[in-house]
Formats: structure tokens, C-alpha cells, sequence
């Protein structure tokens, strides 16, 4: 009940600065009788003093679930949700390669004994070899980039001079062209005189 006498002091507080209710002025009485009743109908809700036992029920279970309904008011739950979920993304994204790559390890597991056995330990060290052949196939790649490098400038100088050639029948095909205009008309010119 204290409790109580302080939130209706608080009340008559705010009515004092705010002023007077336009409309109702028993709205703050109101208001304290509504949560008098509140106070009085709790502790009869939790003893089972209800004429309705469904009602009573429905109200203790509220009750047993109060730690829940605290828990999804808690601020920081929100975020603990949101976490789970961005993991469970996480692994949603991660889970074909994790499945790969434990078939992998699977049959790793499933060669081991052979990958152990006395003949794969004697094998010789072809390290320097290896070396050798990867030495030996970067020079060859240099030569055979310089090689089409060279090919490809022997090409564009072939269209080059094949162009120039085509420019040079051209010409001389109308050449050829103007003298035998030339030689009709003289023809022309002799037939007329």
C-alpha cells in the first residue's frame, strides 16, 4: 500500500504543475481507484479466490511465465536473437564446403593405411627434378611468347603489304582504265576525220 500512496502522491503532484483535467476532474481518483483494484484483485488472483477457476488459471500460468515475458523485455534479447540468427546464416552459407570438406577428410582417413605403407616411404626425392622440369618449362614458355610475339608482327606486316599491293593494282587498273578511255576517244576522234 505504500507503494500505492506514493504513486497517488506522485499523481496529485503532476496535477498540481500541469493544472486541473479540462474535462473530468474524478479522472485522477479514477485513475488511483483502478489501481487500488488492481492491488486488492492480485493477491486474490494468486490465493484462487476467483469465482471464475478458468480465469484463475489463465492468470497463474501468466504468472509462471513472467520470467519469459521478462526475458523478451530485456533489451540485450533482441540482440541475442539476432546473433543466433546471423550464425545460423553463417553456417547455412558455410555448410557445402563444410560437407566437402569432410568427405575429404573421410577419404583421407580411408587412404591413410595405404598412403603409410613401406613402399610410398622408400620412394626417391625427385625434388631437384622437378625443379629442373619447372625451369626448364618457364624458359620454354618465354621462347614460344617470343615467338608469337614475332609471329604476330610477321603477320600485320603481311596484311601491310598485302593492303599495299591491293592499293597498287587499284591504281593501276584505273590507269588502265583512263588510257582506254583515252583510246576510244582518239579512235573517235580518227573515225570522225
Amino acid at each position: 500500500m505504500e507503494s500505492l500512496n506514493l504513486i497517488e502522491s506522485r499523481i496529485d503532484n503532476l496535477n498540481q504543475l500541469l493544472g486541473p483535467l479540462p474535462t473530468i476532474d474524478n479522472q485522477v481518483e479514477n485513475l488511483t481507484d483502478s489501481v487500488l483494484s488492481a492491488a486488492s484483485f492480485l493477491p486474490s488472483v494468486s490465493t484462487g479466490h476467483l469465482a471464475d477457476g478458468s480465469a484463475r488459471d489463465n492468470i497463474l500460468n501468466v504468472f509462471k511465465r513472467k520470467d519469459e515475458l521478462e526475458a523478451y523485455l530485456d533489451p540485450s534479447y533482441l540482440d541475442e536473437e539476432q546473433d543466433i540468427r546471423a550464425k545460423e546464416i553463417y553456417i547455412n552459407t558455410i555448410a557445402n564446403d563444410l560437407a566437402t570438406t569432410f568427405e575429404t577428410l573421410q577419404k583421407i582417413k580411408a587412404l591413410e593405411p595405404t598412403l603409410g605403407a613401406e613402399y610410398f616411404r622408400n620412394l626417391p626425392d625427385v625434388g631437384n627434378q622437378l625443379k629442373t622440369m619447372m625451369t626448364t618449362t618457364a624458359e620454354q614458355k618465354q621462347a614460344n611468347d617470343l615467338l608469337e610475339e614475332s609471329l604476330v608482327i610477321a603477320m600485320q606486316r603481311y596484311s601491310e603489304i598485302q593492303n599495299g599491293i591491293k592499293d597498287s593494282l587499284r591504281a593501276m587498273n584505273d590507269q588502265i582504265d583512263r588510257l582506254e578511255e583515252r583510246l576510244l576517244e582518239r579512235k573517235k576522234q580518227d573515225k570522225d576525220v
